[in-house]
């Protein structure tokens, strides 16, 4: 008896492992009904289950079309788990770090303040290049006018006027952007703060 209990062991083990491994239904482009203890090498259109070997379903069949809209809804759900953490940490942070709501107002106004006077800086720079120029153009006038050759040093300077105006032009977009930003992310965290503290213990 002794010397027939390993063929007794293994087989009991792979008997073990037959009935806990995975059976696997398919459906093919025919409509044919397929089993098979090894899954398909090739994709299926509409899918392919997981059975026990008892016939219970472990995994659904799902077409290619159904995975990919699980798998969309499972990153937007994520996303909004996420969203949800990083609006509680913000929360948090507000709370901790303003003691009530005027202190979170002077400080955004502060913020505002810098970005004012670095505003009016750039403005009022454009404002003295517009000037110049509007010299410079009617020197440039009077000696076309006059049927003089306008002299090269002010041609070079009405460039440079021109060049530097443009770029302060776009310089003065970012700010002004930035800006209307802060003062909308202002308002945005008073109500915030304001909903929060209410309902805080």
């Amino acid at each position: 008896m002794t010397k027939h209990l390993p063929a007794l062991l293994l087989s009991l083990t792979c008997s073990s492992a037959m009935a806990d491994g995975a059976l696997y239904k398919w459906v093919d482009d025919a409509g044919k009904v397929h089993y098979s203890d090894a899954a398909p090498l090739q994709n299926q259109k509409q899918g392919v289950a997981e059975l026990s070997r008892q016939g219970t379903v472990r995994k659904q069949a799902e077409s290619e079309q159904a995975r990919r809209q699980r798998e969309a809804s499972e990153a937007q759900h994520k996303q909004e788990q996420q969203r949800q953490l990083d609006s509680a940490r913000y929360d948090k942070g507000l709370l901790e770090s303003y003691r009530n709501v005027d202190e979170l107002k002077a400080d955004r106004e502060k913020q505002l303040g810098i970005l004012q006077a670095s505003l009016d800086a750039q403005y009022s720079r454009l404002k003295s290049l517009n000037l110049q120029l509007r010299d410079m153009l009617k020197e440039q006038d009077v000696s076309q006018k006059l049927h003089r050759p306008v002299p090269s040093g002010l041609q070079h300077n009405i460039q440079v006027i021109q060049q530097e105006q443009k770029g302060l032009g776009a310089v003065l977009a970012t700010k002004q952007a930035e800006y209307n930003s802060v003062r909308q992310k202002m308002q945005e965290d008073i109500a915030r703060y304001l909903q929060i503290s209410r309902s805080r213990p």
